[in-house]
C-alpha cells in the first residue's frame, strides 16, 4: 500500500513538473528593440520573459512595500507575497544573464519600478534589495555592458535619491527634466499624453503636434533621453495602432503598450519600410 502511494505521488509530481514546463517557454533571446516598453509587464503570462523573447528592451513594475517585502502588482487587492520584485524579476534576470545575453546582441535592460508606497521607507528597503544584486546592474559608477539599468518613476523620493553617495539607480523625470545637464542620473522622462496632445490616432496627426513630437525627440537624442508617454489613446485597435505608428517615427520617444505582440507587429512593418 505504501509504494502505491509513493508512486501516485511520483505521478502527481511528474505531473506537476510537465505542466510546469508547458506553460513557461525557454527562453530564446531575441533582437532588441529600441523603442519597446512593456507597460504594466507583471500582468503577462510570464513576466519579464514574454517580453525579453519579443525583444523589449524596458519593462515596468509597480511595487508595494508590506512589511519588509517589496510585491508587485496594479493595486494592493492584487498583492501576492510570493510575487515580489525579487522573484519575479530580480533573481530571473541573475539566472539568466549568468546563462548568456538577455538579446542577441549586447544590449541593456531598462526595469522601471513605479513606486506605489511611500518613497523613503520603500527605497530605503529597494536600496537594501538591490545591493543583493550589483553584479547585475548598470549604475552611475558602474558600466555593466548587457546589464539591468533600474529606473525609478512614480512617487519615488527623489532628493534623498539624488542625495544618495552609493546610488544604484536612475530616475524618471517629467517633460521639464529634458535637459543635458540632467541625463546623467536622469535618462528618461515621461508625460501625460492626454495633458500635451489632442490627436487621439484618428486621421492624421496635426502639423503642430507632430513637429512637437518630432523636437521632443531630437531634444532627447540631443541629450541622450528618452521621452515615454502614458495614457496613449487606446479605444480601439486602429486608434492605438495608428499611435504607435506616429511615435515610432521618433527614435528619441519610448513607446509603451499592454499588447506586446501586436505593438511588436506594428515595429516589424514599420522595418520593413
Amino acid at each position: 500500500m505504501r509504494n502505491s502511494f509513493r508512486y501516485a505521488a511520483a505521478i502527481l509530481l511528474l505531473a506537476s513538473v510537465t505542466k510546469a514546463q508547458a506553460q513557461t517557454p525557454r527562453f530564446q533571446p531575441a533582437q532588441p528593440l529600441e523603442q519597446g516598453h512593456s507597460h504594466n509587464d507583471y500582468w503577462r503570462p510570464h513576466p519579464l520573459t514574454d517580453a525579453l523573447q519579443l525583444g523589449f528592451k524596458s519593462v515596468e513594475a509597480d511595487i508595494f512595500l508590506v512589511d519588509s517585502t517589496l510585491q508587485v502588482g496594479h493595486e494592493r487587492a492584487a498583492l501576492n507575497p510570493a510575487r515580489t520584485l525579487q522573484t519575479l524579476y530580480l533573481d530571473s534576470l541573475q539566472q539568466l544573464r549568468a546563462a548568456g545575453q538577455l538579446y542577441t546582441r549586447p544590449a541593456e535592460l531598462w526595469l522601471f519600478v513605479d513606486f506605489k508606497t511611500a518613497g523613503p521607507a520603500t527605497y530605503a528597503q529597494l536600496r537594501r534589495v538591490l545591493g543583493r544584486y550589483r553584479d547585475l546592474l548598470v549604475t552611475p559608477r558602474q558600466a555593466q555592458p548587457g546589464g539591468v539599468r533600474v529606473i525609478l518613476t512614480g512617487s519615488y523620493p527623489r532628493p534623498e535619491v539624488l542625495a544618495d553617495p552609493d546610488r544604484l539607480v536612475f530616475l524618471d523625470g517629467q517633460l521639464s527634466d529634458l535637459q543635458p545637464q540632467l541625463a546623467a542620473s536622469i535618462p528618461t522622462v515621461n508625460g501625460d499624453w492626454q495633458q500635451s496632445f489632442r490627436w487621439d490616432g484618428t486621421g492624421k496627426i496635426p502639423t503642430p503636434e507632430a513637429a512637437r513630437l518630432k523636437q521632443l525627440s531630437q531634444q532627447a537624442l540631443k541629450n541622450g533621453q528618452k521621452v515615454r508617454f502614458w495614457n496613449l489613446p487606446a479605444s480601439t485597435a486602429a486608434q492605438r495602432r495608428a499611435v504607435w505608428r506616429e511615435l515610432l517615427h521618433y527614435p528619441g520617444l519610448l513607446v509603451g503598450a499592454d499588447e506586446l505582440r501586436e505593438l511588436k507587429q506594428v515595429i516589424d512593418a514599420q522595418q520593413l519600410r
